[in-house]
């Protein structure tokens, strides 16, 4: 039945897509929404929007669909998993300045920039329960829809007022009121116009900016709104106009250079369909920025949405494998007291794994995650 007409039902035939898992549905959703009518799902993530967008999209003709499903969400409190999710993002510099990278040349001229302020936008509450309009003044917007993107809104406020904004990082205790510091990649700049250049600056802030590079005695800022674009700005260490820094409390990362994912390609690409890393520009800053190959990472995710066998599917004889499900090809369970096993022999379906060559079992393929 569809409610084409609020309070009028209309019967229909149609046809039903059915799963046989809810691996397979996940996926078949997630296929569904790649429509080209369902492309302003992107980057909305309070419930509430997302269905009230969904359903003006077609998806549900109910005229009670919203309320029904938000009663289901809220009951079951379904966005303490959202929450979660966030939580286990690592909060890192390096992911950080890779996404105000990614928004370098949006600008107002031709309205790419309101992509940036709908991120704003879409967190809940909104600071002072403000909605940025996008002809507003959208510095520290930008660096609070960059902190948003990256999960990173505990330890970068989200405000749209400079001056609020640095009340928030005193709040934290991540404020450090000397312009005179050398900052480090990953500093939240802020400035103040009418600095007359002598003595500490303590004046109002106008300006507000990510800090991308120090080389030289010299700061690269990446800003929101800067001649109505994000833009760099070159700035020297201790300069006029710097007001001081909010110092966001990173999680450690590995130096430049060696910083290397820990999963596997297989269970990242996994992790990607089920919406994790984010979608496009987004999606390939967090996985660079985590250690991993952006190009292995989305072929193999292409290769499982076709159903078509992947690279790392294919397990050889000396490859390191982690077991996903402890059932030995018989279909007797065994115990694992390792994190990953070297494989001894491969004949079909059947994989044996062990440690060197002591054998521990002889398992199928498919209970097995390639390293």
């Amino acid at each position: 039945m569809e409610e084409y007409a609020p309070g009028t039902l209309t019967q229909i035939k149609d046809n039903l897509r059915v799963y046989g898992s809810m691996e397979e549905s996940a996926k078949g959703y997630f296929e569904f929404i790649q429509l080209e009518r369902y492309q302003n799902l992107r980057g909305i993530t309070d419930p509430e929007e997302y269905l009230e967008t969904i359903k003006a999209d077609g998806y549900a003709t109910s005229s009670t669909y919203v309320e029904n499903t938000m009663r289901i969400v809220t009951q079951y409190n379904l966005t303490g998993y959202d929450r979660k999710g966030e939580e286990g993002m690592a909060k890192t510099a390096s992911a950080v300045i890779a996404q105000a990278r990614a928004w370098v040349g949006k600008k107002e001229a031709d309205g790419t920039h309101k992509s940036i302020i709908d991120v704003y936008n879409s967190h809940k509450p909104l600071a002072r329960g403000y909605k940025v309009k996008y002809t507003d003044a959208w510095c520290a917007a930008f660096v609070s829809a960059v902190a948003i993107k990256c999960g990173a809104t505990d330890i970068i406020p989200t405000e749209c007022g400079c001056g609020q904004m640095i009340a928030l990082f005193k709040n934290l205790g991540e404020w450090s009121e000397s312009d005179s510091r050398t900052p480090q990649p990953g500093d939240i700049i802020f400035y103040d116009w009418n600095d007359t250049g002598t003595g500490d600056n303590t004046g109002w802030p106008d300006h507000v900016g990510i800090v991308e590079s120090v080389s030289g005695g010299k700061i690269t800022v990446i800003e929101g709104n800067k001649d109505n674009a994000v833009a760099r700005r070159t700035i020297a260490v201790n300069g006029r106009y710097i007001r001081g820094y909010g110092v966001p409390k990173y999680d450690k990362e590995a130096s430049a250079g060696t910083a290397e994912g820990t999963k596997s390609v297989a269970e990242v690409a996994k992790e990607v369909i089920a919406g994790k890393w984010g979608n496009s520009t987004d999606r390939k800053n967090r996985l660079t920025a985590a250690g991993y190959d952006y190009d292995k990472v989305q072929s193999e995710v292409n290769a499982i949405l076709s159903g078509s066998k992947t690279a790392s599917d294919k397990i050889s004889v000396g490859d390191k494998v982690k077991v996903t499900n402890n059932i030995t090809y018989t279909g007797k369970s065994f115990k694992t007291y390792y994190k990953e096993y070297d494989v001894i022999e491969v004949k079909g379906d059947c994989v044996v794994i062990g440690i060197g060559k002591t054998v521990t079992a002889a398992v199928n393929v498919k209970n097995l995650a390639k390293v």
